[in-house]
């Protein structure tokens, strides 16, 4: 669709509309966690080909133009709210241990008590015999961060090496050593043109009946479709699965009432586009605009 053209945005650091000098303080500017901007930017263009007077920059946090954004993107608990802030989930989103195709652990049925003694330090779960190395962001990130906890630890205790740059990155680095295992969102670790995981990935698959074997009501990671199926109809207890929240200062309701327009658009048109890149729709007790 657009990957192509938003993995070399990336590359530069942030993504962007067209905007002059003098649009500057009209513009709307959004960052937040990155690994949702493929899909916010479709988002946005969308929206602006009904809007096409309204101008959005996308930016990354560590772009010095995120101090003057107005909406945020995060795909983690929030811990403490602003009062005066509306907080909105957008969508939702799985992660899924994956590893090397050429690993032992590509077809490897695991329990959650085996994932744990695999990914985490100090764990007392099972032990597994099979080498690995974890990869994990050097950055203290949303994914990171939700994945320790959703498995009771925290960003710290997660083994291995540490990588520079975002979750295409991290996902890079297993796809380039045959002994790696991380984890990774659906949206990169699967090829949103043909529904199948990337080269070189596999997704570790768990054992959610302990016996061993991957059985076929346990076997829905081949294709993105699937996948995305089975996680909002019968999603199984071993997987993470966390909301992206938009947020913004409800002040600017007055100024720029275009804000609550485009949110009014993802909550009904917009969701159309959550299954393309590997997102679950929200569920229905967070579905509420105030959170």
């Amino acid at each position: 669709m657009k990957i192509v053209g938003y993995m070399l945005l990336v590359a530069a650091g942030f993504i962007t509309s067209p905007v002059s000098a003098r649009q500057v303080s009209d513009t709307i500017t959004v960052t937040g966690t990155r690994f949702t901007f493929p899909l916010v930017q479709e988002w946005i263009d969308q929206f602006r080909q009904t809007h096409p007077q309204t101008i959005f920059r996308l930016v990354s946090p560590r772009d010095p133009a995120a101090s003057q954004a107005v909406i945020h993107f995060v795909a983690q608990r929030i811990s403490q709210k602003k009062e005066t802030f509306q907080y909105t989930p957008v969508a939702r989103y799985a992660l899924l241990p994956v590893t090397n195709t050429k690993s032992g652990y590509a077809a490897k049925p695991l329990t959650v008590d085996a994932l744990r003694a695999l990914y985490f330090k100090r764990n007392g779960g099972e032990t597994t015999s099979e080498k690995a190395v974890v990869y994990n962001r050097r950055e203290k990130s949303c994914a990171p961060v939700t994945f320790a906890s959703f498995y009771g630890a925290a960003f710290e205790d997660i083994k291995g090496k540490q990588v520079p740059g975002d979750d295409q990155q991290l996902l890079k680095a297993v796809q380039e050593d045959p002994d790696a295992i991380s984890f990774n969102n659906p949206g990169f670790i699967y090829d949103l043109r043909n529904r199948k995981p990337v080269h070189d990935i596999a997704v570790i698959p768990l054992d959610l009946n302990g016996n061993g074997q991957l059985e076929n009501t346990e076997d829905f990671y081949a294709d993105l479709d699937v996948l995305i199926r089975r996680l909002e109809t019968a999603p199984p207890a071993g997987i993470p699965i966390e909301d992206v929240v938009l947020s913004y200062d409800r002040s600017l309701d007055k100024n720029k009432p275009i804000i609550r327009e485009w949110i009014q658009y993802i909550q009904a048109a917009g969701q159309e586009q959550l299954h393309h890149f590997g997102f679950l729709t929200t569920s229905p007790a967070t579905a509420a605009v105030n959170r």
